[in-house]
């Protein structure tokens, strides 16, 4: 669809919804629309329980959700990704270099690599950030338990990608409802066969075979080829989506990983379109400006 027909669905919707459209601007009829709340934000699923009549729920996220990102990153026109990247982090965070070395990004990587560890940042704040902070929500419910699953069967599919390398945002769902059994490759059936039998038994007598997760006891279960792998606090902890939360709440509290996703992941993805491409013309002339004086220096 063009920007055109983008908003003139845009506006049908809001007239459906019974929100007036005449003479106000985008911004003001989008506000309407979700009720001036921010209910669509990490911070909001953070600080809400779940309804009361949620007894247990299940909270999955991919270990490369952000494949769509890459899908689209891919293809932009914008080249040097990882100096882009590395600028846009250096102009909007306190700590900059703390999120480079937990994705080991530098200027030495080419746009290949550099773009697949970009998209594992994406997915770490977006989806995985997502489901911690909703389990962090319903950790302070009583009523509901939440047990966290996170899907690493390589998606065997992929024409973009190595193949079952990345585990990749909608392939957890394809593997489970099971339409292309025909055409998995042997190496994946044993785990996707267990991970469709743990969601079956789960809908069926609301048994998982893991403890409810809880922020200072977390527990889950590491969906892999050969099968399932139970996390415990230990490992969970250590990992790198959680040094990712301890940075977040580093930059930004609560709000971190909103302050993350807004102003370095949408940030990226955005300026990599040619329409926004100058909103980060600045960015890269001090970051250069930056090199510069710290060559200068070195060379002294």
């Amino acid at each position: 669809m063009t920007p055109e027909e983008h908003q003139t669905e845009f506006l049908y919707q809001a007239k459906k919804l019974g929100v007036e459209t005449s003479g106000r601007s985008m911004t003001d009829i989008a506000r309407a629309l979700i009720f001036e709340a921010e209910w669509a934000t990490m911070l909001h699923a953070r600080r809400t329980k779940p309804n009361l009549w949620l007894k247990s729920q299940i909270s999955c996220s991919s270990t490369y959700d952000g494949s769509i990102s890459h899908l689209v990153a891919e293809g932009q026109e914008r080249t040097k990704l990882s100096k882009a990247f590395m600028a846009i982090c250096h102009a909007k965070l306190h700590n900059p270099q703390s999120l480079l070395d937990i994705y080991h990004l530098s200027e030495e990587d080419d746009d290949d690599a550099a773009l697949k560890k970009i998209c594992q940042v994406v997915t770490d704040i977006g989806f995985y950030g997502a489901a911690i902070n909703g389990l962090l929500g319903a950790s302070k419910s009583d009523e509901t338990e939440s047990r966290m699953v996170i899907f690493d069967i390589g998606n065997p599919f992929t024409t973009i990608l190595e193949k079952e390398r990345f585990a990749t945002h909608t392939w957890d769902i394809v593997s489970l409802l099971g339409a292309y059994d025909d055409m998995m490759p042997e190496s994946c059936r044993p785990g996707v066969f267990e991970w469709r039998r743990l969601v079956l038994d789960y809908c069926h007598s609301g048994k998982f075979p893991c403890e409810a997760w809880r922020p200072t006891a977390q527990s889950g279960l590491l969906i892999q080829k050969d099968g399932i792998k139970h996390l415990d606090h230990t490992s969970l902890a250590n990992s790198r989506a959680q040094k990712l939360l301890h940075l977040a709440e580093q930059e930004g509290g609560e709000e971190g990983f909103d302050l993350l996703w807004e102003k370095v992941v949408r940030f990226f993805l955005k300026t990599g379109n040619p329409r926004y491409s100058h909103e980060a013309e600045n960015i890269m002339e001090r970051y250069d400006n930056r090199e510069a004086r710290s060559m200068d220096e070195n060379e002294s």
